[in-house]
């Protein structure tokens, strides 16, 4: 076990790109962003004084489709309109809204458990306030960026009715492990997940490595699951951060398993 955490403690640190009150900004006739809402009080949590998510509201006469996105090492709930505007843009313009969820900023071997637990703290937070967003609790997807994944992989295989898919970015190494870790969560009834990798199986720089997430989709396979239902997806590759390539295929797979 000690040398699992060790493994993801590398890979994670490595991974790391950079390192109050709610806050409304208008950003146009269409969608809403509401910055800061505290979901959870554990003081000096993050470095701030609580934990927080960010809701990035599609206007719509109907409760939308939601993507809960958690963010990478080193990141916070911010990035996610800072320095991840094009999915942002692209899903909200599709009537899909977004939050982007805080935890403990930087992942190691101590904090992994509080983290899992933190997604289930902030998924109950959403439940409970999903009327005042226009929320769709019942077309939900599940994902994230890097460490991302592992914060929200327990979530994402918790059985909940409203999960419809996971759509992962750069996934973290050694997320088989922590689903051995997790209690081995993929089941049968998990949802549809995508894999998106910048690199590919031969070259990749060995932390956001796509043969690890081939595991992942190995074991999906073996339950049964056909490919549609199960993708990994290589060379998506981006020459600047504002274009993201990872992302490219969230909205087609959005629209493939929300109702």
């Amino acid at each position: 076990m000690n040398n699992i955490f060790q493994k993801i403690a590398v890979i994670l640190i490595i991974t790391s790109l950079f390192s109050c009150k709610k806050d409304v900004i208008n950003k146009s006739h269409d969608e809403e962003y509401h910055l800061k809402i505290l979901y959870g009080n554990i003081e000096n949590y993050t470095g701030n004084d609580g934990q927080w998510l960010n809701i990035y509201q599609a206007e719509a006469n109907e409760p939308t489709p939601v993507y809960i996105w958690a963010h990478g090492n080193g990141h916070t709930y911010m990035d996610a309109h800072e320095k991840y505007e094009p999915f942002i843009t692209t899903l909200l313009e599709n009537g899909i809204s977004i939050i982007s969820w805080e935890s403990i900023k930087q992942m190691d071997e101590s904090n992994i458990l509080d983290i899992l637990d933190d997604a289930d703290l902030m998924f109950e937070w959403v439940k409970s306030n999903a009327k005042t967003y226009n929320l769709d609790l019942s077309n939900v997807i599940i994902g994230g960026h890097s460490r991302g994944t592992i914060a929200s992989w327990r979530l994402a295989h918790s059985g909940a009715s409203g999960i419809k898919g996971i759509y992962h970015g750069d996934a973290a190494g050694n997320l088989d492990d922590v689903n051995d870790f997790a209690g081995n969560l993929v089941t049968i009834n998990s949802p549809p997940i995508r894999m998106s990798y910048t690199q590919n199986k031969i070259n990749n720089d060995g932390q956001h490595d796509p043969n690890e997430g081939q595991k992942i989709i190995d074991i999906y396979r073996d339950l049964g699951f056909n490919e549609e239902d199960s993708r990994l997806l290589e060379n998506q590759g981006y020459p600047s951060m504002s274009e993201l390539g990872f992302y490219n295929n969230l909205l087609p797979f959005c629209l493939y398993v929300l109702e």
